[in-house]
């Protein structure tokens, strides 16, 4: 039964669609962004849509350079969830550097939330990005066992327990993860920046 359900989960993990980072242009916003978050994965019968992280940036910028990176590694450990990148003000005219690097993150054709100047007020781990990610609904945890397992475990409730032990949310509950409290406000790296009114896009 074990070996039957990690090539489950290995087939699973090969219908992946993405695990990659896809570079867009503003033109491709509303096919690549808002329309691709409203497909379902097949065989997903809560119908949840697809996950979208869009990831605006500046080249030169230390933290937005950081967090580059770090989207990287995500796309390839998410790959049910889809990342694009664009040029910040390619996106958003005029839109000023120190609100970058900015994420956008959607499913089901909505906005889930934004996450503005992230790693600009501190040094930002990958784990606090996949954690927030997790939390606004961009990444759903694909359930794994670990690869070493050559037990038999309790179904009853022990995959649920692996789940929850390996969910960054479950051990950081900081500040700078509350992305789910109100879905539509910014959250911002930095204090002080009340200038959402004067960046509002529909794409």
């Amino acid at each position: 039964m074990i070996r039957r359900k990690k090539l489950q989960e290995a087939r699973k993990m090969e219908m992946a669609r993405f695990g990659r980072v896809y570079p867009i242009s503003r033109e491709d916003y509303t096919r690549e962004i808002t329309e691709a978050s409203k497909v379902n994965e097949e065989g997903d019968a809560m119908e949840r849509g697809t996950g979208v992280v869009v990831f605006l940036y500046k080249d030169g910028i230390s933290h937005s350079d950081r967090a580059k990176e770090q989207i990287t590694i995500l796309a390839q450990r998410h790959p049910h969830t889809k990342f694009v990148s664009i040029v910040g003000d390619k996106c958003i005219p005029n839109l000023p550097d120190a609100r970058l690097p900015m994420l956008i993150i959607y499913r089901k054709g909505e906005v889930l939330n934004q996450l503005v100047a992230w790693g600009a007020d501190r040094e930002r781990r990958i784990e606090e990005l996949e954690a927030v990610l997790i939390l606004a609904g961009a990444i759903i945890p694909q359930q794994r066992r670990p690869p070493d397992e050559n037990r038999d475990r309790d179904d009853s409730g022990s995959d649920l327990d692996d789940l929850e032990d390996d969910d960054p949310s479950s051990r950081m509950r900081s500040a700078s993860t509350r992305t789910n409290a109100q879905p539509q406000k910014n959250l911002r790296g930095k204090k002080g920046d009340d200038s959402d009114s004067d960046f509002e896009f529909d794409l």
